[in-house]
């Protein structure tokens, strides 16, 4: 994925954390914005963005949809799978993955 996709990724994830309300999402968003921007860094060896784990709580607040609906999505192979993560109930989203499908759901709409 290009740095300019990553950017605008960056931009949407600012974006949605700035309309988020108060309350408990809010808090929780707010936990995970940290974890999120730690998942957009570069790889430092080879320069190229780095594919991070993101859990659920990020995922949803990266791209507005509730848990329900991810799963949901998930299983009409509408939105990228989670991975396991060792044990049988973690498991984990892909940052290129999720930020890729952001993008995919961008050009869509722009094109009808």
């Amino acid at each position: 994925m290009g740095g300019a996709c990553l950017s605008a990724a960056r931009g949407r994830y600012q974006q949605q954390e700035s309309l988020v309300g108060h309350g408990q999402r809010a808090a929780s968003a707010g936990e995970s914005r940290a974890q999120t921007e730690s998942a957009l860094t570069k790889n430092p060896f080879t320069g190229q963005d780095s594919a991070r784990i993101l859990r659920l709580k990020q995922v949803a607040a990266i791209v507005g949809l509730g848990k329900s609906s991810i799963y949901r999505k998930v299983q009409e192979k509408t939105f990228p799978a989670p991975i396991k993560l060792g044990s049988a109930r973690a498991s984990g989203w892909i940052s290129t993955e999720v930020f890729e499908w952001i993008d995919d759901q961008i050009r869509r709409s722009r094109k009808g």
